[in-house]
């Protein structure tokens, strides 16, 4: 049952905001980029106004009041509305990191009604998200912190320590690929943070210290490295991506991650290969899974077949 409870954690859903609207949910990527403010902050209230927030710290380069109020949403996407509404999903007293942009009244707004934000819990554990919110690891506070703020500094063009950043890394590859086992959970949390900080750092790692990763049964280690492989240029890693793609033991949704990683690196020839194949691939959407009554099912993602289509339109 504990192992069952922690994999949850991972593949999260939101039953509390479960009406007829469903949106598009963003990457953290494009979150953590469009953001203006990275605070610590503990649930005050919430009522008609929105919620109202105390900033116990600011991980930013702008100035906040002590107090905030949080009152949107700036990158809601609805793909249908009952006329509920779409609701934040907090309770007093809770603690959060929240990335937020500011609105036009002066308030703040986070991304959507599930994203945006990462709780900390009375132990001092996070629920971060790295990739999607579909994805999230339980991971201390502190590798929180060490990593999140650079990440933060790194696309807001401030300073974060590098040397840190990459022992972290470094620790954490260097371990065989854990599993879902309950003493091998909080390893496998942190080698995803690890795998992911890498790349949302635009930190390169050599193909022969990752691949145990690509070739793990974890679904999640498998998607982060074959994510990663996207800053590799050489033709070894050009190749493993080309022969994962056409896999039949690979699951859709980590082939597509591996075509755009392909794509990303730009090699013309590898390009043309994989339009070549693009009819030999599968044209069924495997997308992020989960409850079909989550509010974030109208998250695009296309089948392997779709992925390659989209860089011939």
């Amino acid at each position: 049952m504990k192992k069952i409870k922690l994999l949850i954690i991972l593949i999260i859903t939101f039953q509390s905001v479960l009406h007829a609207e469903t949106w598009s949910e963003p990457w953290q990527k494009e979150i953590i980029q469009k953001s203006e403010y990275f605070i610590l902050g503990n649930i005050i209230k919430l009522d008609s106004l929105g919620v109202h927030v105390e900033v116990n710290q600011n991980f930013s380069n702008k100035k906040l009041s002590d107090k905030i109020l949080i009152n949107g949403f700036s990158l809601l996407k609805l793909r249908s509305a009952s006329g509920h509404g779409v609701h934040f999903d907090f309770k007093k007293g809770e603690n959060y990191y929240l990335l937020l942009t500011k609105r036009k009244d002066g308030n703040f707004a986070i991304p959507t009604p599930t994203s945006g934000f990462a709780m900390l819990d009375e132990k001092d554990n996070v629920r971060a998200t790295y990739r999607h919110s579909y994805h999230q690891a339980l991971i201390p506070k502190d590798i929180y912190e060490l990593t999140y703020k650079a990440i933060w500094n790194y696309y807001h063009k401030a300073n974060y320590n590098k040397n840190d950043i990459q022992k972290f890394i470094d620790d954490l590859i260097a371990k065989e690929p854990a599993g879902f086992e309950e003493d091998e959970i909080s390893t496998f949390f942190l080698q995803h943070a690890a795998l992911e900080t890498a790349y949302l750092l635009d930190i390169p790692i050599e193909l022969n210290r990752i691949i145990k990763f690509a070739k793990s049964t974890n679904f999640h280690s498998r998607v982060s490295t074959v994510q990663l492989m996207s800053l590799l240029k050489d033709k070894e890693t050009k190749k493993f991506l080309f022969e994962y793609i056409q896999n039949d033991n690979n699951g859709n949704f980590d082939k597509v991650i591996a075509i755009r990683s392909l794509i990303k690196i730009g090699d013309k020839k590898y390009i043309d290969k994989l339009i070549k194949i693009a009819d030999t691939l599968s044209d069924e959407e495997t997308g992020f899974g989960g409850n079909i009554m989550d509010p974030r099912v109208a998250t695009s993602f296309p089948s392997p077949r779709e992925a390659v289509k989209e860089i011939i339109e």
